[in-house]
C-alpha cells in the first residue's frame, strides 16, 4: 500500500511541534543543558531501547534488512539492560549486536546495491552505543542514530506497514530526548508536561494525515509480505496443491494464470519519477476462462512517428494527459504508462541506440530492454480518491468484450454479483461508481489477503473458489472477482496488470518485482474507463477468524480503510479528533483534582538534600510560598526562574520594596542550589533563608487576627 502524503506531511509536522516537549524540558536547565556528560535517567534509557528496536523493525518490515537483523538487534538492546552493572559485558554484547547486523552486508548489497549499506551501518552504531552508554550525551547519540535509521526506511518503501514503527520512534525520541536533559529528573511534572506536549504533536500529525488527499490505489502487499525478497518459487498452496510459479513478468500482459503463487523477489526493475501516479499498467486483459485470464485483441496499433511511436487514443480515455521517464533496470521489456499509452518518444541524451517496439497481439514490448523512453499517457481517474460521475447511459465500444463470462460460470456468482449491484442503490448497474465501490467494500469485508492461498483444484472455477471456500487470497483473486461479479450483472469491467508502489529513491521511484499488482477499470458513462483497487486495504488471512481480539482487529482494519478512502469521512474524522483533543484539553487544565506540587526538593540533587542549610531553605521558601496571595504562589509546572521573574516589581501592598527585592534574590540563590553544579556558600544559604522569612513575618504583619501572630521561621 503506497503510503498517503499525507502521513508524510503529518510526520514532519509532528516532529516539528515535539520539539517543543524538548525546548520545554531545556527551558531553565543551564547553559550545558544538551552537552554535559550527566548520568542518564532509566525513563531515558528506556525511551532510548524502544527507539532503536522500533527503528530496525521498521527497515525489516520496509525490506530493507532480514528479520533477522531487527531480531539480533532486540535481543543485544535487552542484553545490554540486563548487563549495564557490568561495563565490560555491555561492550562484547554491544559489538556482537553489531557484528551480526553487519554479517548480512554482502547479501544486501548484492540485491539492492551500495545503498543499502548505511541503514545498516546506523542499525549496528545504534545497537553498538546503545550497549556502552553512560550519560545524556549518549542517549541522545542513540535517539539520533535510531531517527536516522527509520528515515532510511521511509526512503526506501514509504508502505503503510511503517507507520507504526515510525510513530513509535518519534514519540520514544522526543520524550527520550526531554528526559535526558541534565539538572531535571523525571518526576510527574515533567512526565505530565512531555506526554502533553507529544499529545499535541500526535492531534496535529493525525489531522494533517486525515486532510492532505491520499495517493490514487496501491497493493496491501505491503502489509503482509514487505520484507519479503524471496525468489518467487512456486512450491504448494496452502492446501498441498501443486501451484504454477509466480513472477513479475505474467504481469506484463499476455496471460494471468489465477493459479500461481509465491512470493516474489525484489529485484528493481524499473525507474519512474517519484511524483508519478501509484498505479503503472502493463496489460489489459479480457478473457476469463475459470482460471486464467488473456488478450483477446490488442487495445491499440503502434505506428511509427518522426519522433517515435504513436498509438489511436483508447475509447474511454480521459482527456489528462501526462509524460514521464521510464527507465529499464533489468530485463523486463514490456513497456509500461501511467495509464493509458498514446505515444512512447527515445530519451534524446540516451545512447542506447533505437527506440523499437514489438506487439505479439497480448503486448507491447520493447526490442532492447534497456533502452529509457518518455511515454506519453492519458490519465485514468480513480474510484478512491477521485470524485467520479455518472453522465449518461453510453457504454464502451465493443461492450460485449467487457462483459464476457465463461458459459459454466457456477450460478452461486453470478447471483452474488447480481444482488451486490442491485443493492448498491436505487438504478442498480446504471451506477457503476455505487456498484464497483460496493463489490469492494464486499471482497474487504469478506475475503483475507495471504500470498499462500490455496491452490484451486483442476476443474474448479478460481473465483468461485476464492469467493465462497476459500476466501484468502492476493491482489489476482480480489481483481478477478471483482471484474467477475461486475460482469455478471451487466456492468462492462477489466482486469489491469502492471505495477503498484515502489521504493522512492531521490526524485524517482523504483518499481521491483515484488511491486507487481493488478487490479480493476470500470466503465463509467460520461468519464471513461477509471481504476478500482480492492486489495487495498483488506484484512490479513486469520485477522477475522479466532480470538475475539483478531475479530476487533479485522473490524479496525476494516473501518480504518472506510474512513481513509472516503474524503468527507477523513474531513468528519479530522474535525472529530480536534473536538475530543479539545475537549481533553479543557477538562486537563480546568480539573479541580488538579493540585500544585511541592517543588523544590525533588530538584535538589540527592546528594545535597542532606545539607542542613539546604533543608533549611527549602523550609523558608515553603513558609513564603504559603504566606502569598493564592495568584503569586508558584504555578503548579512553572520553575523558579519563571516564578522570580513573574515576582519582579513591587511585592504586596504594605510590604518594603527591599524586603521583596531580598526575598527575590533569596529565589536565585534557590535556583543555584537546584541545578548549579557547586553549593553556593552557606553564609550566603543563610542570608537567603532569613531574606524570605523576613518577608514572610512582613507579610503576616499585613494581616489581622490569630495569623498575624504567627511568624514563620525556618531551620
Amino acid at each position: 500500500m503506497g503510503c498517503s502524503a499525507g502521513f508524510v506531511v503529518g510526520f514532519v509536522v509532528g516532529c516539528l511541534v515535539g520539539v517543543g516537549v524538548v525546548v520545554s524540558s531545556v527551558r531553565g536547565a543551564g547553559p550545558d543543558a544538551l552537552l554535559g556528560s550527566h548520568a542518564v535517567s532509566r525513563a531515558a534509557l528506556g525511551c532510548a531501547a524502544v527507539a532503536v528496536v522500533a527503528s530496525v523493525l521498521g527497515l525489516a518490515v520496509t525490506g530493507a534488512a532480514p528479520w533477522a537483523v531487527a531480531g539480533s538487534s532486540a535481543v543485544a538492546v535487552g542484553a545490554a539492560l540486563l548487563l549495564r552493572g557490568s561495563r565490560a559485558g555491555a561492550q562484547l554484547v554491544g559489538a556482537l549486536g553489531a557484528v551480526a547486523a553487519l554479517v548480512w552486508l554482502p547479501g544486501l548489497v548484492a540485491g539492492r546495491g551500495a545503498l543499502a549499506v548505511w541503514p545498516v551501518l546506523a542499525v549496528a552504531l545504534a545497537v553498538r552505543q546503545f550497549a556502552v552508554v553512560r550519560s545524556a550525551r549518549d542517549v541522545r547519540s542513540v535517539l539520533g542514530l535510531a531517527v536516522l535509521v527509520s528515515l532510511a526506511a521511509a526512503g526506501i518503501s514509504p508502505s503503510a506497514g511503517l507507520v507504526g514503527p515510525a510513530a513509535l520512534v518519534w514519540v520514544s525520541a522526543s520524550a527520550g530526548t526531554a528526559f535526558s536533559v541534565p539538572h531535571r529528573p523525571v518526576d510527574a511534572a515533567l512526565v505530565r508536561r512531555v506526554a502533553s506536549g507529544l499529545g499535541v504533536a500526535a492531534v496535529v500529525a493525525s489531522v494533517v494525515f486525515l486532510l492532505v488527499p491520499a495517493p490514487q490505489g496501491g497493493a496491501v502487499a505491503g502489509w503482509a509480505s514487505a520484507a519479503a525478497s524471496g525468489s518467487g518459487a512456486a512450491g504448494r498452496g496452502a492446501d498441498g496443491q501443486e501451484a504454477v510459479a509466480r513472477s513479475a513478468q505474467a504481469y506484463a500482459g499476455g496471460t494471468l494464470d489465477l493459479s500461481s503463487r509465491g512470493e516474489l523477489a525484489a529485484t528493481p526493475l524499473l525507474r519512474v519519477p517519484a511524483a508519478s501516479p501509484q498505479l503503472w499498467r502493463a496489460g489489459v486483459l479480457d478473457v476469463y476462462d475459470g482460471r486464467t485470464w488473456s488478450v483477446s485483441a490488442p487495445l491499440g496499433l503502434w505506428t511509427p512517428t518522426a519522433t517515435g511511436w504513436a498509438s489511436a487514443v483508447e475509447d474511454g480515455a480521459s482527456a489528462r494527459e501526462r509524460t514521464d521517464r521510464v527507465v529499464p533496470l533489468g530485463s523486463y521489456d514490456a513497456v509500461v504508462s501511467a495509464g493509458s499509452p498514446v505515444a512512447l518518444r527515445p530519451v534524446p541524451s540516451s545512447s542506447q541506440g533505437p527506440l523499437s517496439l514489438r506487439d505479439d497481439g497480448s503486448g507491447v514490448s520493447l526490442s532492447s530492454a534497456d533502452v529509457p523512453y518518455d511515454v506519453v499517457s492519458r490519465q485514468v481517474p480513480s474510484l478512491e480518491s477521485d470524485v467520479v460521475r455518472v453522465s449518461g447511459t453510453a457504454g464502451p465500444l465493443e461492450r460485449e468484450r467487457w462483459v464476457q463470462l465463461p458459459a459454466d460460470l457456477p450460478r452461486r456468482v453470478r447471483d452474488l454479483g447480481v444482488g451486490l449491484v442491485a443493492s448498491s442503490g436505487p438504478t442498480g448497474a446504471q451506477d457503476p461508481v455505487a456498484a464497483a465501490r460496493a463489490v469492494s467494500a464486499y471482497l474487504r469485508e469478506h475475503e483475507r489477503y495471504a500470498l499462500d492461498a490455496p491452490v484451486p483444484q483442476e476443474g474448479a472455477d478460481a473465483v468461485e473458489r476464492f469467493l465462497f471456500v476459500d476466501r484468502v487470497g492476493f491482489c489476482e483473486q480480489f481483481a478477478s472477482a471483482e471484474v467477475v461479479l461486475l460482469r455478471s450483472a451487466g456492468v462492462p469491467a477489466r482486469l489491469v496488470t502492471g505495477f503498484s508502489g515502489g521504493a522512492h529513491e531521490g526524485g524517482e521511484r523504483v518499481l521491483r518485482a515484488q511491486d507487481a499488482h493488478a487490479w480493476v477499470e470500470v466503465w463509467v458513462p460520461g468519464t471513461g474507463w477509471v481504476s478500482s483497487d480492492p486489495t487495498a486495504g483488506a484484512a490479513l488471512a486469520g485477522a477475522g477468524s479466532g480470538s475475539w481480539w483478531q475479530r476487533a482487529w479485522s473490524w479496525v482494519q476494516r473501518s480504518v480503510s472506510a474512513v481513509l478512502d472516503s474524503p468527507a469521512a477523513r474531513a468528519w474524522t479530522a474535525g472529530g479528533v480536534l473536538a475530543g483533543a479539545a475537549l481533553v484539553g479543557w477538562f486537563a487544565w480546568w480539573s479541580p483534582r488538579r493540585r500544585r506540587r511541592s517543588p523544590q526538593l525533588s530538584q535538589v540533587p540527592v546528594a545535597r538534600r542532606g545539607d542542613a542549610s539546604v533543608v533549611a531553605l527549602l523550609v523558608a521558601v515553603d513558609g513564603f510560598e504559603a504566606v502569598l496571595d493564592p495568584s503569586l504562589r508558584r504555578g503548579a509546572s512553572e520553575g523558579v526562574s519563571s516564578w522570580r521573574e513573574r515576582l519582579a516589581g513591587a511585592g504586596p501592598a504594605g510590604v518594603p520594596g527591599p524586603v521583596w527585592q531580598e526575598a527575590r534574590g533569596a529565589l536565585s540563590v534557590l535556583e543555584r542550589v537546584c541545578f548549579a553544579r557547586a553549593l553556593p556558600a552557606r553564609g550566603e544559604l543563610q542570608r537567603a533563608r532569613e531574606a524570605l522569612e523576613s518577608a514572610s513575618a512582613a507579610v503576616l504583619g499585613l494581616r489581622s487576627g490569630p495569623a498575624a501572630s504567627t511568624v514563620f521561621v525556618g531551620g
